[in-house]
């Protein structure tokens, strides 16, 4: 495509999110729902019957998977003069391989993804399916900490209609020796790549690097993997372990590598004990409570994961001594992050697992930056709270030079600029400048990101002005006749 599109089927384009060698990611808003949505399409010219059976078989995937750690994928069609294009849910965030590219994660907040991203992958297995392209660029991190797995472009199970050209088709320095080998892709195949994405959150790097392709594959299917002589010899034992050439010598499941990992990593126990008990009794879905009063978000790598879980289990070990009546309560909240308070005492931040609540203790307060405070009166019966966060509305102060547009936010007028606009929390809002003799200028509106301060109006060229007012004349000329 020469010029991006204005809408994609019934959905509206927005902006561009990211391209690469195989087509473009917008973002875009379904006007029915007013929710923000991804869409990929490919580039001019690679559409065709192929491409449009992957979107669909990944439309497939996502609507049996329907896990809390997976992409969802709303719709699939194809575009006239557009091609095969894929809807999903949009997550505000980055991927693990963009958070890489800062360093290696601190080991709980590696432990936490990585216990998101084993939730995953074990519901894809249990579907009998093969994602086939684990890596740290197939993970979103939303900027609530929450993880999505995405692109089952290539995935399958045994029951797959469509051929591929090649026998492998993930990414080599992800590639299992025995794939390189010739051999089909398993579940095991699916763990070595997962095994590597956890080596490289806590490493920062590879054991099986190269100055090329082949001589990454060649070390992958014939060298030992290797690790720097600063990586505790517990973690070295671990991943060699799972690493190991034969399939049949490395950890039989995600479960059991994790375990070793966990015992291998330096975490203060509480924090460990926390992760194990998540890894033996992962959580499920809980019905959402609407709020009287929703609360916040902040960047998730801000805050440490295993700082909370450690504070409520630390809480409810000293409650344990009292001789009040007690319960157990488990707390999340969407997004995560939130700090909780019972009738004004912290109890940390959420998700909070098996605090113990003491007496009378009945008044719930979240509070996050960026939301609204929420709070909530516990009932007899609460076990299990999972509590939706409404963001809070923000400010966007709109300065021209020059001065004196129109205004508008969502297509209603607002005045004239300058003047600042109070943005509503949900959804995607669009602001729209217009002054006579001047470009018309529009944005997205985001919040923490500033409008350019003035926003600098394009003056519409005299001379093109001139010559539409000389036609105007002429044309005016030949009715007066």
């Amino acid at each position: 495509m020469s010029l991006d599109p204005s809408t994609i089927g019934r959905y509206k384009v927005l902006g561009t999110l990211g391209s690469g060698a195989m087509g473009t990611v917008y973002l875009a808003e379904d006007p029915l729902l007013k929710r923000g949505l991804a869409i990929k399409v490919v580039r001019e010219g690679m559409g065709d019957a192929g491409i449009l059976q992957r979107f669909k078989r990944e439309a497939e995937i996502s609507a049996r998977l329907n896990h809390p750690n997976a992409i969802t994928v709303f719709d699939v069609g194809e575009e006239k003069d557009l091609g095969p294009f894929l809807v999903m849910e949009y997550v505000e965030g980055e991927s693990l391989a963009a958070l890489l590219k800062r360093g290696p994660l601190m080991a709980p907040d590696a432990v936490d993804l990585l216990l998101q991203a084993a939730g995953a992958l074990e519901a894809v297995h249990d579907l009998g399916i093969l994602h086939r392209d684990i890596k740290p660029e197939n993970f979103m991190v939303s900027m609530e900490g929450r993880l999505k797995l995405m692109d089952f472009g290539i995935a399958r199970g045994d029951e797959a209609g469509f051929t591929t050209t090649a026998a492998f088709l993930g990414t080599p320095s992800y590639a299992a020796p025995e794939l390189l080998a010739g051999a089909k892709a398993t579940e095991a195949t699916d763990r070595w790549a997962f095994t590597l994405t956890a080596y490289e959150l806590l490493t920062g790097g590879l054991p099986f690097a190269g100055d090329s392709v082949g001589v990454v594959l060649y070390r992958i299917a014939h060298e030992a993997p290797v690790f720097p002589d600063t990586l505790d010899p517990a973690l070295v034992a671990v991943f060699k372990r799972a690493l190991d050439k034969d399939p049949g010598s490395r950890y039989p499941d995600l479960r059991s590598f994790l375990t070793d990992l966990l015992a291998a990593l330096p975490l203060e126990e509480p924090v460990r004990q926390a992760f194990l008990a998540q890894l033996a009794n992962p959580v499920r879905a809980t019905s959402t409570l609407r709020m009287e009063r929703p609360g916040g978000r902040r960047p998730w790598h801000r805050w440490a994961l295993g700082g909370g879980i450690a504070a409520a289990v630390l809480l409810a070990a000293a409650f344990l001594f009292r001789p009040e009546p007690s319960r157990t309560l488990s707390i999340e909240s969407r997004p995560s992050g939130a700090e909780v308070f019972l009738d004004g005492t912290p109890l940390g931040r959420t998700p909070l697992r098996q605090v113990v609540v003491k007496g009378k203790a009945d008044h719930l307060r979240l509070e996050k930056p960026d939301f609204l405070a929420a709070e909530y009166r516990l009932q007899p019966g609460d076990r299990d709270l999972a509590l939706r966060l409404q963001p809070a509305p923000f400010e966007a102060k709109v300065i021209t030079d020059p001065p004196g547009a129109e205004v508008s936010l969502d297509g209603e007028a607002k005045g004239t600029s300058p003047l600042t606009l109070q943005v509503p929390g949900e959804g995607l809002h669009v602001v729209r400048l217009k002054l006579d003799g001047y470009q018309s200028w529009n944005a997205t509106l985001e919040r923490h990101k500033a409008l350019p301060d003035p926003v600098r109006l394009q003056k519409i060229h005299a001379r093109k002005a001139g010559e539409e007012g000389k036609f105007k004349k002429f044309i005016r000329g030949i009715f007066t006749k």
